[in-house]
């Protein structure tokens, strides 16, 4: 028989493992023990005591990558597989003579880590007597090579809050432009319709001129007065004219407003999540550099 969690029970679990992650998946707090496990390691027909330490969020391959890339510098030659074998090894927190050094690795899966095994060798064959300092050695790398994942992580973190403060300052930008841009299309729009109120005015002052000497010409019928009315007339007209230019501005002026004032709510919400995304990122670097401090 099957149970099936409540809906709200599912999601707060799935919200509460969620919290403890990254969207890449990054542990967000180190809650592991380090620990030095004995154990033996097959060199051909020689079986040599070791030391297997666990390297957590990490695969075979990137533990023994970590321990060739440490005994590369202190060792005279790294070479073969399963084990792999650094041999002239000067390291005298185990012992002042050379040493030859095996290492293996295996993924352990489920558990989303890494088991490194190394042996501390006179040859090929003899381990060395110094066992004690080999397994506190060992428990330095456990440390070491954690700790060297968990930067890893950090520093691809680091890179995508580069991302996100760009994607940020860009989204910033952007309706800092829109709130320049509406300030400059209110501006026209103001001046068009102090242009227009003039003309307005100047055209109802023609008019009333206009009217006043179309009675007086019914009275007087001078010629004077006629010319006077044709200069009027077309001063009128030509008032109109720039009237009618000026409302076309203001609807076209208004037209621009209107499409940047709409473009603003999403420029803000753009703004508002670009920015909830780079603190996001911003508090998980913390939280892993704080998971790296507590490596110990």
């Amino acid at each position: 028989m099957r149970y099936h969690l409540p809906l709200s029970c599912a999601l707060l679990l799935s919200l509460s493992a969620q919290a403890q992650t990254t969207k890449e998946g990054y542990a967000l707090h180190w809650s592991n023990t380090l620990t030095v496990v004995p154990d033996s390691l097959v060199n051909g027909t020689h079986k040599l005591p070791a030391h297997t330490i666990t390297i957590f969020e990490s695969n075979a391959n990137t533990a023994l990558d970590l321990w060739k890339a440490d005994y590369k510098a202190i060792s005279q030659g790294i070479s073969g597989s399963k084990p792999t074998k650094a041999v002239g090894v000067m390291q005298t927190a185990v012992t002042p003579a050379p040493m030859v050094v095996l290492a293996n690795s295996t993924t352990e899966k489920k558990a989303g880590a890494a088991r490194l095994t190394v042996a501390f060798a006179k040859n090929d064959s003899v381990a060395v007597d110094e066992q004690e300092a080999a397994a506190r050695l060992m428990l330095e790398l456990a440390v070491k090579y954690n700790k060297a994942v968990v930067q890893t992580q950090i520093d691809a973190k680091k890179k995508s809050l580069e991302k996100a403060t760009g994607k940020q300052e860009s989204a910033q930008a952007d309706a800092a432009k829109l709130d320049k841009k509406s300030a400059k299309a209110n501006a026209e729009l103001k001046k068009i319709k102090a242009k227009q109120g003039k003309v307005q005015g100047d055209n109802a002052k023609l008019s009333g001129e206009i009217a006043g000497l179309e009675k007086k010409f019914q009275l007087t019928n001078n010629p004077k007065d006629l010319e006077k009315l044709a200069k009027l007339r077309g001063k009128l007209t030509k008032g109109e004219a720039e009237l009618a230019k000026l409302m076309s501005s203001e609807a076209k002026a208004q037209g621009s407003l209107n499409k940047i004032e709409g473009a603003k709510p999403d420029a803000a919400k753009a703004e508002a999540e670009r920015t909830q995304t780079r603190e996001e990122v911003q508090k998980d670097v913390e939280q892993l550099q704080r998971k790296l401090n507590d490596i110990r």
